[in-house]
């Protein structure tokens, strides 16, 4: 087994420090750290955070990203959530909020919108259920925030919940709470895993909470929402 570790972000690399000692671990990534930096290619005037502390689940280390979602220009990359092995840094997945050709939700960008569009990121914090071995990633709006007339489309997963394998980022469910957001509707906050009974039946939970102040309950499991959820159309 490995020693305790503590994992922190700083500027654009994530560190590993032994619990103990507080020294890097010589064996993780380089010399105790990695660069964040090198996934999101070339992303010209782009700002990049890390502002927020990384996620273990098991045997996986997480990290989002911050990123500017109102920005005007094309040059903000899609908020890409990093996975890496615990003891060697080793990247083991990562998973793109704005889905390629041919992955689930592509079509959901019209005309080729999702080669352009930014951010849709996990800037807050996750939550994991380490005996399913699911993370659940709360995601942000796409850019720009504020105007989609070059997005049309529900654009997914922007503003969704997205629950994955931590073992291989592998999609289990999804629930988008607002779609082609408008208005900076970001899901802000972790996910609250909840053992709950309702109708004298007992449902492992997982909780939403948003910036509309509606909680969104689902099971964590399989994703069917524990209470109905309306979808009304309203004027375009």
């Amino acid at each position: 087994g490995a020693e305790e570790r503590i994992f922190s972000v700083r500027n654009s690399h994530l560190w590993a420090l032994d619990a103990k000692t507080g020294g890097l671990v010589p064996g993780f990534g380089g010399n105790g750290r990695i660069d964040l930096r090198p996934r999101f290619g070339a992303v010209g005037r782009a700002m990049l955070m890390w502002n927020f502390a990384p996620f273990v689940c098991n045997d996986v280390v997480l990290v989002g990203v911050g990123l500017n979602d109102n920005i005007k220009t094309r040059d903000e990359p899609p908020g890409m959530v990093q996975a890496f092995d615990v003891r060697t840094g080793k990247p083991l997945w990562t998973f793109n909020p704005i889905p390629r050709p041919g992955e689930l939700g592509n079509d959901t960008w019209e005309n080729d919108s999702w080669s352009y569009s930014g951010s849709a990121n996990v800037w807050s914090f996750m939550s994991a259920d380490e005996e399913l071995g699911y993370a659940y990633l709360p995601t942000g709006s796409p850019t720009s925030d504020m105007y989609g007339g070059h997005r049309l489309g529900d654009n997914l997963f922007g503003n969704s919940l997205v629950c994955v394998k931590c073992a291989t980022g592998e999609r289990v469910w999804h629930f988008q709470t607002i779609h082609h957001d408008l208005w900076d509707w970001d899901n802000n906050v972790a996910p609250i895993l909840a053992d709950i009974r309702v109708n004298g039946k007992p449902v492992k939970a997982v909780v939403q909470l948003t910036k509309q102040a509606m909680a969104f309950v689902f099971d964590r499991v399989t994703g069917a929402p524990v209470w109905p959820i309306e979808e009304r159309p309203v004027p375009p």
